[in-house]
């Protein structure tokens, strides 16, 4: 496969597979050297992308929810370019910033939004999860990061 534009996602050939790398990260991509999505044989590899509030007053549940739903249509997306789905995520790791300002959530709020927009998007039986506490994320504003592995056996040729 020669590098090739699927919609907004550019395709990249790989000696392993392909990465993926969506119009609205590209400027990220090439800035900091990275695959927004990488197919190396069986598995994809996502990243991970940040809900993040670029609002000076905090974010409040609902616009909370919508970010969120971006991300995880945006995971939907690249699997997609990467020939997955969301049913083949078998793990998801999740890293928030909890007590930000930029978010008018709690701890238990902010877990609990996103336990609820993730049920919108991964059925039983759910990928394994890890959510971990960290002090700050790229970019500034950022709420949460999500990455993903997905397990997607290619159809022989």
């Amino acid at each position: 496969m020669n590098d090739q534009i699927t919609g907004t996602i550019r395709l990249h050939a790989t000696p392993t597979g392909m990465v993926a790398v969506p119009a609205v990260l590209k400027d990220d991509v090439e800035q900091f050297h990275y695959a927004p999505a990488r197919r190396a044989g069986d598995f994809v590899f996502l990243s991970g992308i940040v809900a993040s509030n670029r609002q000076s007053v905090p974010m409040e549940l609902e616009a909370f929810r919508n970010e969120l739903r971006k991300v995880f249509t945006l995971m939907e997306q690249l699997l997609g370019a990467c020939q997955a789905r969301l049913d083949d995520v078998v793990e998801l790791q999740m890293f928030h910033v909890f007590g930000n300002a930029g978010l008018a959530l709690d701890k238990a709020g902010q877990l609990a939004a996103i336990a609820e927009i993730r049920d919108e998007f991964f059925a039983a039986p759910y990928p394994a999860c890890v959510e971990l506490a960290v002090a700050d994320l790229n970019p500034e504003g950022g709420l949460v990061e999500i990455k993903a592995t997905a397990f997607a056996p290619l159809a022989p040729q």
